[in-house]
């Protein structure tokens, strides 16, 4: 083996690997190809790093001529087969697994048509801005935005691999859709919905995020601790410690413990779903043109017309708070959040 070559295998295997959004990454690019080890874990990390640069070693060693995953040049890399890498070895462990679904999905049906059999590094910017207009036109905004911002994290991920010299959506603007706030139920589609509800498989995931406000997101980690329900707070995801929240049990919430209990012995397999999976779910039963999110603003909202504290519901809800004494200094008690619980009652 050639000594430069040795000495690059050397450097690799001795650096330590990078810790990004709660991912340890290791990655080296020899001779022109990309050999990545991702996982939660540093040493998973390690692992994983040394098993693909063994796989590149070994396709070095062959002598029958034989092809290999890692005998590509970086001026052939497939978009398709980076894309795939990426999806596989950065985002699936850095979202939830219904996010990961429905990204996959929207992106293999968007620009893998599009840009699938490209070579990376023959994508331009021109060929983009063809693709987000061609979204656009289509009247989408939303998906547009979700493609673009996808789009724009497997060319930095490019970029960072050495494989491309620059990221092609850089010449533009991010796609940004206006962004409507969420309508709270009145408190008679409220309770039309809670009937529709009843006795259905998937009742107390609604029921929750109705009567804890935790987002779409945050509903597979609940759990009940005493006179709390506990979640992680997503809001904060990218902190390397999961930080979570307590939300107090409401008199709303209350009457439906024994069915949460139950439920909560099946919940992963009540909350695996897509998160399109629990819309079409929800808009089966809910009156008027509400979405799944609007569960959330219609706890905050009942909250504050039963005269919780704002500081309370902004705990429950999972904001940081605005002011600086509030966020370093202002710790409220269990004791304070299950008396404005209490007052949660309609």
């Amino acid at each position: 083996m050639p000594k430069k070559l040795q000495e690059k295998i050397k450097k690799a295997l001795i650096r330590e690997p990078r810790y990004h959004n709660r991912v340890y990454e290791k990655r080296a690019t020899i001779d022109g190809i990309l050999i990545v080890g991702c996982s939660q874990d540093a040493e998973e990390c390690q692992a994983k790093f040394i098993e693909q640069l063994t796989k590149f070693l070994s396709a070095q060693r062959d002598e029958n001529g034989n092809t290999h995953e890692f005998t590509s040049t970086t001026m052939s890399v497939l978009f398709s087969e980076f894309a795939t890498r990426w999806f596989e070895n950065v985002h699936k462990i850095k979202v939830t697994e219904g996010t990961y679904y429905d990204d996959h999905s929207t992106f293999w049906k968007r620009v893998i048509p599009v840009f699938g059999d490209r070579r990376l590094r023959s994508i331009t910017s021109a060929d983009c801005i063809d693709l987000i207009s061609d979204l656009l036109a289509t009247g989408h905004t939303r998906m547009t935005e979700h493609c673009d911002g996808l789009l724009r994290q497997v060319f930095d991920y490019a970029v960072n691999s050495e494989l491309i010299p620059k990221n092609p959506m850089n010449a533009f603007k991010r796609v940004k859709s206006e962004r409507e706030n969420g309508v709270p139920l009145t408190q008679e589609e409220e309770r039309e919905f809670l009937k529709a509800l009843e006795g259905t498989k998937y009742e107390m995931r609604y029921v929750v995020a109705l009567y804890t406000g935790v987002r779409p997101c945050e509903i597979s980690s609940i759990r009940i601790d005493g006179e709390f329900i506990v979640s992680q707070n997503r809001k904060q995801k990218n902190q390397k410690r999961i930080v979570y929240k307590k939300i107090p049990i409401t008199p709303m919430l209350r009457p439906y413990l024994p069915k949460l209990r139950e439920a909560l012995q099946n919940w992963e397999e009540l909350t695996s779903h897509s998160e399109s999976f629990y819309r079409d779910e929800f808009r089966r039963r809910c009156p008027g043109q509400h979405t799944p999110y609007d569960l959330r603003t219609t706890f905050a909202t009942r909250c504050q017309e039963c005269g919780a504290s704002e500081q309370a519901v902004q705990a429950w809800m999972g904001h940081a708070p605005n002011s600086i004494l509030a966020k370093v200094y202002t710790k409220l008690s269990d004791g304070y959040l299950l008396s404005e619980g209490k007052k949660v009652k309609y």
